[in-house]
């Protein structure tokens, strides 16, 4: 498929890139042949006044026999009479039966005709005078110097035209390659991600299946003998609106439409519920989790309930891979123009391998392990989602077999905010949830 599209990209470049040598060698070509042709019809003017003037003080007996120094410098010349014969032909040239036998108003004041074999250019001139009735004085020079000089130009032009189509072609398809990157790159990794979203599907449609293949078996049978069933497709079904929520969340990151409902909030108090919230979760796993916000006000710019889920996102992932007995901790503090809250733990860490893909769609390192922990690979990925629309960074360091810290940045606000700017911003944000709902 790209290479079909590749050779379209290269076809149209080539294709435009002719049709721009072709214009302009067109232009340079007419432009050349006006500035020679040009060149020989002033001097055939020139040369024609001058032996028509002379003509007209040399006449004799009704016949024009100019002096041969009259005709000194003009290639050829010819005299018609009114009927069209001819009367004078110096040179002994044959003439084309379009100018011999011609009358003066049938002929045009320049021409250009074969004489001899040769191209040849002509300038017309009527005689002055009554005495000689209707005769034209014609007067012709070759050209084939000029038209040599042109096929020359052609053959120079169809030169570059063609080395530079062949030039161009090798470019294009280089350049295409290059510019299909991406593409590739956008179009492969969306192959993966799709991929991916059917196979953690998948599961949890399997499971729905089996479980409502043995109600519809024991269908007759009580409710309450097939409660664990009943747990079980509960189960499947919340899993299933949160992975439909996350991939949700995904799109609406790549189109960049995350719904924000952006107001001033102190991210220190938000840090410390979120953490006050995880505490029973982290006791259950038996690990100590600990709150160092140190009561700082750090206001910033953003949505309290995204930042929320970005703040459980990392907490969760650092319950789920820190065994019993191990300790997190979350501290939130000002460094220079940023407010910095980092969730630390003491965990199993991320091998080396798998640090530059952590916020891959779907990615796990240990596929198996993560699978058990009811990990689907998106967590990361939304939060650092969530964190970029809000003009932050998310960054992971880890040392394998000895935890992880996860660093999130956000810009600082100047001074706190008023209180009536508060309720203010507290107001609008009610509004917009109301929205959304």
């Amino acid at each position: 498929m790209f290479n079909r599209v590749r050779w379209g990209l290269v076809g149209w470049n080539v294709l435009v890139l002719w049709l721009i040598l072709t214009l302009a060698g067109a232009m340079v070509y007419v432009s050349l042949a006006r500035s020679l042709i040009g060149e020989v019809d002033r001097d055939l003017l020139r040369r024609s006044n001058a032996i028509v003037m002379a003509i007209t003080h040399e006449r004799s007996e009704g016949r024009i026999r100019p002096r041969p120094e009259i005709m000194r410098g003009a290639v050829f010349s010819l005299l018609l009479g009114p009927d069209g014969r001819v009367l004078e032909n110096p040179e002994n040239l044959t003439f084309p039966p379009e100018i011999v036998g011609l009358s003066g108003n049938k002929l045009p004041r320049y021409a250009t005709i074969v004489v001899d074999g040769e191209p040849a250019r002509l300038y017309i001139q009527p005689l002055p005078g009554p005495q000689f009735g209707p005769a034209l004085f014609v007067i012709g020079q070759s050209i084939a110097a000029e038209e040599s000089a042109l096929h020359q130009l052609v053959l120079i032009l169809a030169t570059v035209s063609g080395t530079g189509l062949l030039v161009s072609i090798l470019g294009a398809w280089f350049l295409a390659g290059r510019a299909l990157v991406p593409i590739r790159l956008a179009f492969q990794h969306q192959q993966e991600f799709v991929a991916a979203a059917a196979h953690e599907l998948r599961t949890p449609l399997t499971v729905l299946h089996a479980a409502t293949d043995l109600l519809h078996q024991h269908r007759v049978e009580p409710l309450e003998t097939n409660g664990e069933l009943f747990d079980d497709v509960r189960q499947e079904i919340v899993r299933l609106e949160r992975l439909a929520g996350d991939l949700l969340t995904l799109a609406r990151s790549d189109l960049q439409e995350i719904d924000l409902a952006i107001g001033q909030l102190d991210l220190g108090p938000l840090t410390t519920d979120v953490a006050r919230r995880m505490v029973p979760l982290a006791q259950e796993a038996g690990i100590r989790l600990t709150d160092h916000g140190g009561g700082e006000s750090l206001w910033v710019e953003g949505d309290p309930d995204r930042l929320h889920q970005v703040l459980l996102i990392m907490l969760d992932n650092a319950v789920k891979h820190t065994p019993p007995g191990g300790s997190i901790r979350v501290a939130a503090r000002r460094q220079g123009s940023e407010a910095v809250v980092e969730v630390s733990d003491t965990g199993e860490g991320i091998a080396a391998e798998d640090l530059p893909h952590v916020f891959d769609r779907f990615y796990r390192g240990d596929r198996s392990r993560s699978r058990t922990k009811g990990s689907t690979g998106l967590g990361l990925a939304i939060a650092k989602s969530l964190v970029d629309a809000h003009h932050g960074t998310l960054t992971l360091s880890s040392v394998f077999g000895s935890g992880t810290v996860a660093t999130i940045r956000l810009p600082l606000l100047g001074p706190a905010p008023s209180l009536a700017e508060r309720l203010g911003s507290f107001a609008a944000r009610v509004t917009h949830h109301a929205a959304r709902q």
